[in-house]
């Protein structure tokens, strides 16, 4: 199949698989798992620079993992459906059975 013919689904996948595609992104989706943070919070957990955090949480948004509210100042982000960390084992899992014993 070329890239002409892809369906809006298989694009869609392409930008969650891309958007997952960094250790500190999946790290975000975890730390979302127990429920909104500010992305204030994120930085000392990740260890990374304000500005990059906000890239990750950018990406994270395009490709709808990831969902915000403003709350005064601080910008709340928020796990865009309780199916992620289901998935994040499942994708975890097969990455598990390729781990040579």
């Amino acid at each position: 199949m070329t890239i002409d013919k892809m369906t809006t689904v298989e694009l869609g996948l392409a930008v969650v698989g891309k958007a997952l595609a960094h250790p500190a992104r999946v790290q975000v989706l975890r730390a979302l798992e127990g429920g909104e943070r500010c992305g204030c919070e994120l930085v000392p957990l990740l260890g990374l620079d304000p500005s990059v955090v906000s890239r990750h949480l950018a990406i994270l948004s395009r490709a709808g993992l990831v969902a915000s509210r403003r709350e005064g100042v601080r910008i709340l982000w928020r796990l865009a459906s309780p199916d992620i960390p289901r998935i994040l084992d499942c994708l975890a899992n097969l990455t598990c059975e390729r781990t040579p014993r």
